[in-house]
């Protein structure tokens, strides 16, 4: 009759790719100090002339400015091609630059026709910005490898703004628009690790945990050793290769998916080792939580929901819920129901929580906590029957723990009303998602089924509410629904501090 909400809450991986370029252009230089690059770049003078032209573009000025010198390098570098025959690698290099400088200007595309940027011959042929760098760029480091340094940062730079586009266009679910700016990233350089990151998050968009977890293993594998212990690039894929890997795992059985899940626990306790202080880090100990639960270590599990209830400030409402869920899930009925009461000190309103917290009061027998998270499930949720029977197993539980005839009666007779009222709801309210924490807006979807024999038009009122049960936002919806029929509705509440929802019951 109960059904369990099982959900694990899994924290977004963070963007990685504001630091990531500079702190590797940062290593390249280094590195290109240590080891001086012998490519000259101030002959003949058509190089030196392009040269100029690139840098002036580089510091800035008005775009159409840039443009014409960005032009002017490419005319120098490619209109007379016997003049640079001394210095092959040094025009190269530049014009590696150059073009790599000019696909900033493209961000939808980086193949362009060629006389529109400076090409003198073939002005009606098209050139790709990036698949040309590359081999530019891959000529120079095989005739020059003491230059490797100063390649890698030209490559970066080619990179980052490819980056930013592909992070944009994630973040806003543009799948197909973001796996073509992901391949002309990788096309830049497919084995470096901001590339199998984006790889890794498009895989990880497109439902592919396993995949996922792959490729952000190979971007840490192939991270400078000596990145910066607070790399955003590095938090990124030592928590994505976590979290990806406990998804994966949850569809395995048997020894594999306990295998899976250690290995999950692994990488979350490396994570949360390099990066205490990271606001994901209390995520990661849920996450961490999970994989030990699901792997069998009731020993290190039950140590760490000891460290949450000692110090639940540093967590969330859905954190707290979430330990309080795995922790029934363990029967570690006790250690589940303090997390629920710390999840509800902080949100006493988040429906999904407040479902599993009442199961967890139920299991354990604690009737009156059962009593009031019921009552404030059926005032959140008025027209959902699971509330009401829960509210029902609540007066049962009080009626059975008391010898007094009066109270008996009374528990029994408000049984009996709960009971009744699961079966007279009209429309069946269910809600399937709750998005956009920490940020203006929160989304909430859902659907209604009409119960009834007759066709009904059905006004939801939503209440999108704080962490005190304060109405921030109001929003309403609409459904004409046949006799049985069900239909999905979503609704937008906006305001940052809104927690949570409640709706006005359907008459």
């Amino acid at each position: 009759m109960i059904r369990w909400n099982n959900s694990v809450v899994h924290a977004l991986i963070a963007s990685a790719i504001v630091a990531c370029p500079v702190m590797a252009q940062k290593q390249d230089k280094a590195a290109a100090a240590a080891n001086k690059c012998s490519i000259a770049t101030d002959k003949p003078d058509e190089v030196k002339t392009a040269m100029t032209d690139l840098t002036v573009a580089q510091i800035g000025g008005r775009p159409e400015d840039q443009r014409k010198k960005l032009a002017l390098a490419v005319t120098q570098l490619t209109n007379s091609p016997s003049k640079y025959k001394s210095n092959q690698s040094g025009r190269d290099y530049v014009l590696a630059q150059t073009l790599v400088r000019w696909a900033q200007q493209f961000p939808e595309s980086t193949t362009v026709n060629k006389g529109a940027i400076g090409f003198m011959s073939d002005k009606d042929q098209s050139v790709d910005l990036l698949a040309t760098s590359d081999t530019l760029l891959a000529s120079v480091e095989k005739a020059n490898p003491d230059c490797s340094a100063d390649v890698a940062s030209v490559r970066s730079e080619a990179m980052r703004p490819l980056a930013i586009h592909a992070s944009a266009l994630l973040n806003t679910d543009s799948l197909p628009q973001a796996d073509a700016v992901v391949k002309r990233l990788t096309m830049i350089d497919p084995k470096s690790s901001i590339s199998l990151y984006f790889q890794g998050m498009l895989a990880q968009r497109k439902k592919d945990p396993a995949g996922a977890a792959q490729l952000y293993d190979q971007g840490l594998k192939v991270l400078p050793p000596d990145a910066a212990a607070d790399s955003n690039l590095k938090a990124a894929l030592e928590l994505g290769d976590a979290q990806m890997t406990l998804l994966a795992s949850q569809s395995l059985t048997g020894e594999q998916k306990k295998t899976g899940m250690l290995k999950a626990a692994g990488l979350y306790k490396q994570f949360i080792a390099d990066f205490p202080n990271s606001p994901n880090a209390a995520s990661a100990q849920s996450g961490l939580a999970a994989a030990l639960t699901s792997s069998g270590d009731s020993t290190s599990v039950g140590q760490l929901w000891d460290g949450m209830l000692a110090t639940p400030s540093k967590y969330t409402d859905a954190q707290l819920y979430d330990a309080g869920t795995q922790a029934f899930t363990a029967n570690q009925l006790q250690t589940a129901s303090k997390l629920m009461d710390a999840a509800q000190t902080l949100n006493p309103w988040l429906r999904p929580g407040l479902y599993n917290a009442a199961n967890v009061y139920w299991k354990a027998s604690q009737w009156d906590k059962m009593l009031s998270t019921a009552k404030r499930l059926v005032a959140i949720d008025p027209d959902n029957p699971d509330e009401f029977q829960l509210l029902a197993l609540a007066y049962q539980g009080l009626a059975k723990g008391t010898k007094d005839p009066k109270l008996v009666r009374a528990y029994n007779d408000s049984l009996n009303i709960a009971f009744a009222a699961s079966e007279k709801v009209p429309v069946h309210v269910t809600f399937e998602a709750f998005n956009g924490g920490g940020t203006p807006t929160r989304t909430l979807i859902g659907s209604a089924e009409n119960l009834g024999a007759a066709a009904k038009n059905v006004t939801l009122k939503f209440d999108f509410l704080n962490a005190k049960g304060a109405v921030v936002n109001s929003q309403s919806t609409t459904l004409s629904l046949a006799p049985k029929e069900k239909k999905s509705f979503t609704v937008t509440g906006t305001g940052a501090t809104i927690m949570a929802y409640k709706y006005d019951p359907i008459t």
